[in-house]
């Protein structure tokens, strides 16, 4: 029995160009970066991303999340930021303090005891994924994968998570 030789598939044209922008914006962007994708053989193609924009910049960049819950995760981190800055959160039994030595005007430490009410008031369910995506800027995708849940509901719990953050913020 003979067997036909199968007809070569088409090659998979791209349909759009990637949210990058031209090549020229490309050109003049900051923050881009080029990386093989074939382990650098020379003469491999390269993939461009901008290594400057956060998970929740590019979901609200295709549609994703609203200007309401992009500005709740925008606020949420800016409360963390200043809880960071206010360095060591934990005791130190081995500090010494000479001639009363004040600990600043306390400011970092309200920003501290606002972002655990504001991480209460999420509630678990909500709270990690904002977290991830938010702070350590993980995909929501990649977040409901490391939870074993359908790549899907990470976007879906970001945007509820992200809702009830702006709720509870006053956000309108």
């Amino acid at each position: 029995m003979v067997r036909k030789k199968k007809k070569a598939k088409p090659l998979n044209e791209a349909r759009s160009r990637a949210d990058h922008g031209t090549p020229e914006a490309l050109k003049q962007a900051d923050g881009v970066q080029y990386e093989t994708v074939d382990g650098g053989r020379l003469g491999s193609v390269k993939r461009a991303y901008i290594s400057r924009q956060t998970p929740m910049d590019r979901y609200r960049a295709r549609g994703l999340v609203s200007q309401r819950q992009y500005d709740a995760a925008h606020a949420f981190y800016v409360l963390y930021d200043k809880t960071r800055q206010a360095g060591r959160v934990t005791s130190n039994y081995d500090r010494i303090i000479v001639d009363g030595g004040g600990s600043g005007s306390g400011i970092n430490e309200y920003a501290f005891s606002d972002y655990i009410k504001l991480q209460q008031a999420l509630g678990v369910d909500h709270v990690s994924v904002v977290r991830a995506v938010v702070v350590e800027c993980e995909s929501a995708n990649s977040w409901a994968k490391r939870h074993r849940l359908p790549s899907r509901m990470g976007i879906e719990r970001l945007r509820d998570g992200l809702d009830k953050l702006a709720n509870v913020m006053g956000i309108s």
